[in-house]
């Protein structure tokens, strides 16, 4: 038995929870895909970290390697999805079809995903330079202020995979579906985020333990350690994210749905 198609629209909690139920029953499968994912997209950072010079003893890659990263990022960030797609649905999930048809949609993929999650990506940017212990009004209001945009072309990511629409009709559906219940996803979001950030700080407390523990270590083996905990919280965080979206983007779906059947 399948999660989707949802029997009725959800409230937040409950979305939280059918997302949390899929996350769990797809992240064995998921979680090769999610880990090369975060490992490609932290390459950037390794390289600035491991080799400042460059890997060739040139800079020039400093520019290259982060479009590169990005483009494998989002073909692998569509074989999760369609994972986590096909999951949902009571399906068995299919190697080959998953990577033929995010291989064929990639060029395409590449304009949906900046469309729907380049005002969260800000947001976690924004979110990565903030320090609760030192607040910051000015990042505060960032926060605050990107979260709305964010949430309302978010779910434009799962529209353009799973339903199989041009990345363009793709993002116009998440901000038609998300506007009138703008409130619903700002929720949505800002419960993951927190739950995010949750996680991240307890790793953090125990890296931070870890550290004194060591205080002999050289830089080396500080950052080594700091990557591998962003490592893990990106092989764990991803396929939840992608499994919240999925869920909201289906019970958004079917609310507008319903006000469409209603108003006709």
């Amino acid at each position: 038995m399948g999660l989707l198609p949802l029997p009725r629209p959800l409230m937040t909690g409950e979305v939280l929870d059918a997302a949390f139920r899929l996350f769990r029953a797809g992240l064995l499968r998921c979680l090769p895909y999610s880990g090369l994912a975060t490992l490609v997209l932290q390459l950037p950072e390794l390289r600035a970290t491991y080799f400042p010079a460059g890997w060739l003893g040139s800079s020039s890659d400093r520019y290259v390697l982060p479009a590169i990263s990005m483009l494998i990022g989002v073909l692998l960030f569509g074989v999760l999805t369609l994972r986590l797609y096909a999951i949902s649905r009571g399906e068995r999930p299919r190697f080959r079809r998953e990577v033929f048809a995010a291989l064929k949609r990639w060029p395409a993929a590449v304009i949906a995903s900046v469309g729907s999650l380049a005002f969260a990506a800000a947001l976690v940017v924004v979110g990565t330079m903030f320090n609760p212990f030192t607040p910051n009004p000015m990042g505060l209001i960032g926060l605050l202020v990107l979260v709305w945009p964010a949430s309302l072309f978010v779910v434009g990511l799962p529209a353009f995979w799973c339903d199989g629409l041009n990345p363009f009709t793709a993002v116009l559906r998440a901000v038609r579906i998300s506007y009138r219940r703008l409130w619903r996803m700002v929720g949505v979001v800002l419960a993951v985020a927190c739950i995010v950030i949750v996680f991240y700080i307890l790793a953090a407390i125990i890296v931070g333990l870890i550290s004194q523990l060591l205080r002999r270590a050289d830089l080396v083996l500080l950052t080594a350690m700091r990557s591998m905990n962003s490592l893990v919280m990106g092989t764990l965080g991803v396929p939840f994210v992608l499994a919240t979206l999925l869920v909201a983007y289906e019970d958004l779906k079917l609310r507008d749905l319903e006000r469409r059947g209603v108003t006709a």
